[in-house]
């Protein structure tokens, strides 16, 4: 039976990139092309190095930072030979599309490059999938931003490790309490090490976490689900008179329900299409 490690990477949370080179998350600065994109390409060979370990057949990699671009953040000819990336238009989050792609029972699930939700404390560059205009987004009363949409659409598969900012392993924990947590900054205490200081604590800290895997929570959530999204200043909800799902609009807050995570993470899509900006 295969052994497929699915890799979920964003950029925010990558090792060496802070508030004084943060043109290293703009897709397409130079500094991204010349620096963000070698160091987050260290985090996702750390744990690739890690896999190898564990004889890992196939990793399948989503590159999520600033999906809608062709473009990876990724320098995949870096990759092993054994790295295949999800097949999505301009690398967008097409989550159902993508656990399509995933084995069915996965050997586990790994996020790198992680950042925290909007709101959080000490965090290197928060947001909630795009903050502004969306300021939380609920499921089920669990506040999620990207690791969550990432992880609740691998329900079902072991969720191994978080690899990122310190702030961001709080969304992490709450879904799965016991995954291991691999901090590479911390800005509350200042620590903010470079990619070759955080390339064999990855692989270590990988490494001790799967051979742990029996301990680790299977990702799940509970059905049907109940989302709830609200918006930042400046930004309302425009809505048609007619939605096609269970769920309503108030100026800033989007309601819905849904059969499983699948379905209500499509909807979120869709009820994003009804944000506006407020004229000055």
């Amino acid at each position: 039976m295969k052994r497929q490690l699915i890799l979920i990477a964003d950029m925010e949370g990558t090792s060496g990139i802070f508030e004084n080179n943060v043109e290293a998350i703009y897709h397409g600065s130079e500094l991204w092309r010349n620096i963000g994109r070698q160091y987050l390409t260290s985090d996702v060979l750390a744990v690739c190095e890690a896999a190898k370990e564990y004889e890992i057949d196939e990793i399948l990699l989503y590159d999520g930072h600033y999906a809608g671009d062709a473009e990876f953040n990724v320098i995949l000819e870096q990759l092993p030979g054994n790295v295949k990336v999800f097949d999505t238009p301009n690398r967008c989050f097409y989550w159902r599309r993508i656990r399509g792609q995933a084995e069915s029972n996965p050997f586990g699930l790994i996020t790198v490059g992680q950042h925290a939700r909007n709101g959080e404390l000490d965090a290197y560059f928060p947001h909630t999938i795009q903050t502004p205009p969306i300021k939380t987004l609920f499921v089920n009363e669990m506040h999620i931003a990207e690791i969550g949409q990432a992880t609740l659409s691998f329900c079902g598969t072991k969720y191994i490790a978080n690899i990122g900012c310190n702030a961001s392993h709080k969304e992490a924990r709450e879904i799965s309490k016991n995954v291991t947590c691999i901090t590479v900054k911390n800005k509350a205490t200042g620590w903010e090490p470079l990619p070759q200081e955080t390339y064999g604590i990855i692989k270590n800290g990988v490494i001790e976490a799967i051979k742990a895997i029996d301990q680790k929570d299977m990702i799940s959530i509970s059905e049907p689900c109940y989302f709830s999204m609200e918006l930042t200043e400046d930004y309302y909800f425009d809505p048609t008179e007619m939605f096609p799902w269970k769920g309503n609009f108030t100026e800033t807050m989007a309601t819905w329900e849904s059969p499983n995570i699948e379905i209500g993470l499509e909807l979120f899509n869709y009820v994003r299409g009804f944000i506006k900006k407020k004229s000055k």
